[in-house]
């Protein structure tokens, strides 16, 4: 009889020889897929596209809205507008670099006129706070 620290090795030696390795899984082949995958991914490609027609028609719709509403502003309310946004935003040099980025230095030459010029977000000088802030204050 050996000791029993030999044995002990022994018997891990002859386990691991009987023992079968483990295999391991095999990976998917990339850029084969099933007819019902295909199907699927299809069928989620035209959802998506559907979405984003439904999105792009509620933007349209909305821009429509906005179109009506600003046209039934006048210049002094552009103007108003424009300095309260100002004010809100504490925008450095105040209302006029707004205004000439938007295109509206004109408008205090017919204050009275109602606004003839793009909607908001039409006005792509505008950063998009600006933008937001200008439909808030107009209530559009």
């Amino acid at each position: 009889m050996g000791s029993p620290l030999k044995d002990l090795f022994n018997k891990d030696e002859e386990k691991k020889e009987t023992e079968t390795p483990k295999r391991t899984p095999k990976k998917a082949v990339s850029g084969v897929t099933t007819a019902k995958a295909k199907a699927a991914l299809e069928m989620m490609e035209s959802k998506s596209d559907k979405k984003k027609e439904l999105v792009q028609m509620k933007k349209e719709k909305d821009l429509e809205k906005q179109k009506e509403a600003i046209a039934k502003k006048t210049n002094q309310d552009i103007i108003n507008a424009a300095y309260k946004v100002a004010e809100e935003l504490k925008l450095k040099g105040g209302p006029w670099p707004l205004m000439r980025a938007a295109g509206w230095g004109h408008l205090t030459d017919n204050r009275g006129d109602l606004y003839k010029g793009p909607a908001i977000h039409e006005i792509e000088a505008l950063t998009d706070e600006q933008k937001a802030a200008l439909i808030k204050v107009l209530d559009l």
